[in-house]
């Protein structure tokens, strides 16, 4: 397995372009891993291209009912995240696996691409700065999700996230990918530029599970729609 230093990846690094790699049914966020398996032509050309040059992939969601178009170019979610190439193995008939480390959340601007796979301008969208105390509420998300963790068989290493003393933003994003939030409310979640307005929906989704363990049902209303939590 080759090793990168992505974790200490500087943004001033990054030219502002990079390959996008469209899934159905992924979300990726920032300061998050996402392990992939790499086996279509034009994907495989992509990270060989990456792992001689900047080793950023974006990762973006089909949008929904474009399955069928996924051979070609399906319309995407324009807001995504950028992901540094941790590590890697190749793999036999040049396959790979990688393992992605979550940069930042970008906008997508698709640009024309002389290459297999698809690219665009990423434009580096930063959340707003908390109000309040950000440990507070890392503290009432952890004590709300431990009450779930002793309801379930969770596999969820809360002792290990306890004892890690990671910031509010990197366990708020941790349990949205963890937990069984749909796709499409994952999307959601991850274009609200409001760290403290994602925390509260995440512990509204804990309450929720405590309520009714698996329940999506009632989510959709504290998604907002309010364009000023943009």
């Amino acid at each position: 397995m080759a090793e990168s230093l992505g974790f200490d990846y500087e943004m001033t690094q990054f030219s502002g372009e990079a390959p996008i790699f469209p899934l159905p049914n992924t979300v990726f966020f920032p300061k998050t891993l996402l392990p992939l398996h790499i086996f279509e032509e034009r994907y495989k050309e992509m990270v060989q291209d990456v792992l001689v040059d900047e080793r950023i992939i974006c990762i973006a969601l089909l949008q929904e009912n474009r399955e069928e178009e996924y051979v070609d170019a399906p319309q995407i979610y324009t807001t995504g995240t950028i992901g540094y190439v941790e590590n890697f193995k190749r793999l036999e008939e040049g396959k790979f696996n990688i393992l992605l480390n979550g940069l930042t959340k970008v906008k997508i601007n698709e640009m024309p691409s002389n290459r297999m796979y698809r690219r665009g301008e990423m434009h580096i969208i930063q959340d707003n700065v908390i109000s309040g105390d950000p440990e507070r509420e890392r503290e009432k998300l952890l004590q709300q999700f431990r009450q779930v963790a002793d309801m379930t068989d969770s596999d969820f290493p809360l002792e290990e996230v306890e004892q890690s003393g990671i910031t509010l933003e990197v366990l708020v994003n941790l349990l949205t990918t963890w937990l069984p939030i749909s796709t499409a409310d994952k999307q959601k979640l991850l274009e609200i530029n409001d760290l403290g307005i994602r925390s509260e929906i995440v512990r509204e989704y804990l309450r929720q599970e405590l309520e009714d363990l698996g329940s999506m049902d009632n989510l959709d209303f504290i998604i907002p729609d309010n364009p000023r939590w943009n």
